[in-house]
């Protein structure tokens, strides 16, 4: 009697066990479908503080405009998406520190615009080891994308790409031959005479090569230089400030060579800091200008004014804008997937999609560059002006 006493104790308690279990799974079932609907966390690290905490604060704004218009639309496949962003005030060693806080802590599934060449550049052992995509970051480097790595996706051309195509537009279109590159003594300035040596080396047309350390704040030396090599066009590669100086310099001693330069020069400081000295400058641009009529361009400066009414729209706002919404395109195509193969899944099956706002972006498993193409644009009447369709790289 006992025994059968314990058994349906035994079989009470099981059956509560089971019910309970049942109950537990019941419950467990609308938390899954939630947290297929749960926020997509990204991040990005950018000089918020520090001498270049316009072009980070700037690239920030645009990935944040292009989230809340996102956001406001119903997300991507149910999902919101949450931005994260780490100051590094432009230290690869913070840059560093800050993606694996977005990556470790935060549980980000991706690294957004992240902002600065050498920055960019320092996140490749750890983006490799974590298998952490970085995508579109507002960098120029050759070590981002040769030889391709698996998880960095880039959509700016990189300075070699953009030197290309400028030096083809010297030799082809204004069939000059006379040039003097007067670069940034670093990896920057250097990657870009390389690519300038490329094109300019295979019509066998000698380069002027002359050097300037960052921080230099008297140009007199590398523009006599420049002017007594009688060269009649100056390819400059740094920093709109410095542009400025060079330009006056050239002024002062009564010469007018025809200036050009990487994307930096064709940025609106470039008026603010030369004035009329930059009238008839070239630049490569790898984005179309602000004053574009454009209906991307239209669109996006709608959206800044209407959802960071705060802030000023830039080129540097639009290419976070254009990372924001590529990212969005990203996780359409993954079916809303945040997982590493499907967002690169994704990526290496885009071809020739057309943003509005740059040249097509192309990916594939052996391409991890989006965009090999760059403009001519043009300094006229206080604006730059796109003077060619989008040329690729020769």
């Amino acid at each position: 009697m006992q025994d059968e006493i314990s058994r349906a104790a035994l079989s009470r308690r099981t059956t509560l066990l089971t019910g309970g279990a049942a109950i537990i799974a019941a419950a467990m079932l609308p938390m899954k479908a939630e947290a297929a609907e749960e926020t997509v966390k990204v991040g990005m690290s950018g000089p918020f503080s520090g001498g270049l905490s316009l072009l980070g604060q700037s690239v920030r704004d645009g990935v944040e405009v292009a989230f809340a218009e996102i956001n406001a639309q119903g997300g991507v496949a149910g999902r919101k998406l949450q931005f994260i962003a780490e100051d590094d005030a432009y230290e690869p060693m913070r840059t560093i520190a800050a993606a694996r806080k977005l990556v470790e802590q935060d549980k980000v599934a991706a690294l957004l615009a992240v902002t600065g060449t050498a920055p960019s550049a320092a996140l490749l052992p750890f983006v490799t080891e974590s298998k952490t995509p970085l995508l579109f970051p507002y960098a120029f480097s050759h070590s981002l994308t040769t030889p391709p790595k698996r998880d960095v996706f880039t959509t700016l051309p990189e300075v070699r790409v953009q030197m290309r195509v400028l030096a083809n537009y010297i030799l082809k279109t204004l069939k000059q031959t006379k040039v003097a590159a007067i670069y940034q003594n670093d990896d920057f300035g250097q990657d870009a005479v390389a690519g300038l040596e490329e094109r300019f080396g295979r019509d066998k047309v000698p380069l002027v090569k002359l050097p300037f350390d960052r921080g230099t704040t008297n140009f007199s030396g590398v523009v006599a230089q420049a002017k007594a090599a009688g060269v009649d066009h100056v390819v400059f590669l740094g920093i709109p400030k410095d542009a400025a100086l060079v330009m006056r310099e050239a002024n002062n001693l009564g010469w007018k060579p025809q200036f050009s330069g990487h994307n930096a020069l064709g940025d609106p400081q470039t008026f603010q800091l030369a004035g009329p000295l930059a009238e008839g400058a070239l630049a490569v641009a790898v984005m179309e200008p602000l004053d574009s009529d454009k209906p991307a361009v239209k669109a996006f400066i709608a959206a800044q004014q209407k959802y960071k009414s705060g802030t000023k729209p830039t080129t540097y706002s639009m290419h976070g804008y254009q990372s924001g919404k590529l990212f969005a395109e990203v996780l359409k195509r993954s079916g809303g997937k945040t997982d590493e193969p499907s967002i690169v899944g994704a990526l290496e099956g885009m071809k020739a999609y057309d943003t509005g706002l740059m040249a097509p972006i192309t990916f594939s498993p052996q391409q991890h560059a989006g965009a090999l193409a760059g403009a001519i644009m043009k300094a006229e009447g206080g604006k730059w002006k796109i003077i060619t369709g989008w040329l690729e790289a020769d």
